[in-house]
């Protein structure tokens, strides 16, 4: 497990963070360009990631025409650098990388002087444009390789596995841009195609004669409704070409034109008799008799079918650049509260009882299958959670978390599943789900047990199929993700009274896990002290060297009812009130001011009982005897019978105070 107490992991969280709102701002300075300033923004992207990341050298380069080589497209050089990339192949200079590219993996060498015998030519290559350290990814675009993007140092260079993840989320953002120039040239290529062969009159022109219902059509619009020349055409016979969900619509809208006498423009479905459909655009003219009856239709069709599917491959790209973009803006809230939470979050393994749960973190983490942890509140359960997760393959992805008691029911669909603006009152914009943000990753559901039962239902359908819809949407999204569940409640108990379904708690319970009670753990108690009060003197700039012997006794003995949580919170006050390098903490009291008492009260004396109150009471008021707002007066007894009592139990005032 990574240790969240050292700051240079901090500084790492933090950096990422940067990282990935700077390929947010890329992402979203893409889906606004126009095609033809693609190439000038994808320079200028290079600059800003080099700039960024302290890179010297990027290259973005793409696949021949005969799918074996790469070329030189795009690059940014600073001036430390020997020369830019500009070959026209990169085979010539390095086999190796092309090679380990044209299989479809990265290629990641953290110093030129270590690459293996077989990539010597590479050597020479790379130390000819002055580079020691690069990382180089294939663009892979609807599941085609298109070219690589190269991200290079010129000084060794250790590729940490975030770093590495980081920039090959930016090979893909630079993916997507050079496959919406594709979409967009292609589209206008289509275009211009169609506007040639209007020119030429490839187009199917047709006459209808309303009064005798039949109609004149030319080879070419025989062929695009897939009649055949010896077919009689009437109005009859045209709708029959239609697809039956557009039917209704075209003769609306040919009425629509008897009305009001003008032109129109349609675009529609026919099905031809093999069953393939195309799309068609028509447009005409009414014309009317001198009595004003509709007396003729003439027009002109053309078959659009292909610049239909090539707007659709272009929505697609774009939804799919806008998904990138709200996953990287809801990750960086996640890596937001990561920093936050995970200062401290480091499980203590110094029992016996904890030894054999971490032992078993490795053996289900390389599974996918379920977990569910039962515990009482404040053992620690999302800490085995993320144990877990970072033993597992998933780990390059964060870990998304839900507090099912935290949300309404009313919300609870909303926050897991996710939704389209205007799915309900209130809903003024989209929302990615917690199951859709945690594809390919693991979800951790924390006080699962909480769930209402209509809840319960759509989860275990999700469990069951691997697929869920947005509300307000009904298209199907299907999700890899791994499920952890958390509980304070006894589920079988649930399900025997009818609160959890049977059939949800067998989907999760595959492999259950119990986080004991700290009073199981009292051996654990040390070493826990030790380390909240590194972690709380640290954060409040105080010098504490030691706790007080009694005081880690009074600890060991108390029965924690709110374990781990309220030791820390404990602990936490305790730092709080330190006037000295030695820590004196007071056990956790109730309301009234008195000491909270251990469930095994034979543990503890009554004089010791009576020695950690009046420790608590002196150290709440600075060690002040007398006086108003002193101890004795605070206690109820007379100043001298206080310090009478605290010469008997041993109580000394510390030099410090």
């Amino acid at each position: 497990m990574i240790d969240q107490n050292n700051p240079l992991v901090l500084n790492e969280l933090e950096h990422h963070l940067r990282f990935q709102s700077l390929l947010a701002e890329l992402s979203a300075d893409f889906m606004r360009i126009s095609s033809d300033t693609v190439d000038d923004v994808i320079q200028e992207s290079l600059r800003r990631i080099a700039e960024n990341l302290d890179l010297d050298h990027i290259a973005l380069g793409l696949l021949t025409e005969d799918g074996q080589d790469f070329y030189s497209k795009y690059q940014y050089a600073n001036k430390s650098c020997v020369k830019p990339w500009l070959s026209s192949s990169l085979m010539s200079e390095g086999p190796y990388v092309t090679k380990t590219l044209l299989a479809g993996q990265p290629f990641i060498m953290h110093d030129v002087e270590k690459l293996p015998p077989e990539a010597a030519m590479d050597r020479e290559g790379f130390l000819r444009y002055g580079i020691r350290a690069d990382l180089v990814f294939p663009i892979i675009v609807g599941g085609h390789l298109r070219g690589g993007i190269g991200f290079a140092s010129s000084r060794p260079r250790q590729w940490h596995d975030n770093v590495v993840r980081g920039l090959g989320l930016m090979s893909d953002v630079f993916a997507n841009a050079l496959e919406r120039k594709h979409n967009l040239q292609a589209l206008q290529s289509r275009e211009e195609q169609m506007r040639l062969a209007s020119e030429a009159a490839d187009v199917g022109l047709w006459v209808w004669n309303i009064a005798s219902d039949t109609i004149w059509a030319t080879d070419r619009a025989r062929k695009l409704y897939g009649v055949s020349p010896d077919d009689v055409l009437n109005m009859q016979r045209f709708l029959a070409c239609l697809h039956s969900e557009d039917c209704e619509r075209v003769k609306n809208v040919v009425e629509q034109a008897f009305r009001n006498g003008g032109d129109f423009k349609e675009e529609y479905r026919v099905v031809h008799p093999d069953g393939s459909e195309h799309w068609i655009r028509a447009t005409g003219k009414c014309r009317f008799s001198d009595a004003g009856q509709p007396e003729r239709m003439m027009g002109a069709s053309l078959n659009i079918t292909e610049k239909r599917r090539a707007n659709d491959e272009l929505k697609a790209a774009l939804a799919e650049i806008q998904n990138l973009q709200e996953r990287i803006q809801q990750e960086n809230v996640y890596l937001r509260d990561e920093i936050a939470d995970r200062k401290g979050s480091k499980i203590v393994n110094g029992s016996e009882v904890i030894r054999r749960i971490l032992e078993q973190v490795p053996q289900v983490a390389a599974t996918p299958a379920s977990v569910l942890i039962s515990g009482e509140t404040g053992t620690g359960k999302e800490l085995l959670a993320r144990a877990i997760h970072e033993a597992s393959p998933r780990k390059n992805r964060s870990m998304i978390q839900v507090n099912c008691a935290a949300i309404p029911a009313a919300l609870i669909e909303s926050e897991l599943f996710g939704r389209e603006k205007g799915a309900f009152t209130g809903a003024l914009s989209k929302q990615i789900g917690r199951f859709e943000l945690a594809n390919g990753s693991t979800l951790f559901l924390d006080e699962v047990g909480e769930l209402p039962m209509e809840a319960q239902a759509k989860l275990l359908r999700v469990l069951q199929e691997k697929q869920f819809e947005r509300l307000g949407n009904p298209k199907p999204i299907k999700v890899d993700v791994r499920i952890i569940a958390a509980t304070n409640r006894n589920l079988s108990q649930e399900v025997a009274e009818g609160r959890f379904r049977e059939d949800l708690y067998y989907r999760l319970n595959v492999f259950p896990m119990q986080m004991p009670p700290l009073r199981e753990r009292r051996e654990d108690i040390p070493k826990l002290v030790e380390a909240f009060v590194q972690e709380f003197a640290a954060g409040m700039d105080k010098n504490i060297d030691a706790v007080d012997k009694n005081s880690l006794q009074s600890l060991c003995r108390y029965d924690w009812p709110g374990n781990i949580r309220e030791l820390r919170n404990v602990i936490e006050r305790a730092v709080i009130l330190a006037k000295g390098p030695v820590l004196k903490i007071a056990l956790p009291v109730d309301g009234l001011g008195t000491v909270a008492m251990s469930s095994t009260p034979s543990l503890v004396s009554l004089e010791e009982v009576e020695r950690e109150h009046i420790l608590y009471v002196l150290d709440a008021c600075g060690w002040r005897v007398r006086g108003q707002g002193g101890a004795a007066a605070i206690l109820g007894l007379n100043p001298n019978t206080l310090e009478s009592r605290m010469a008997r139990l041993g109580i000394r005032r510390p030099s410090s105070v």
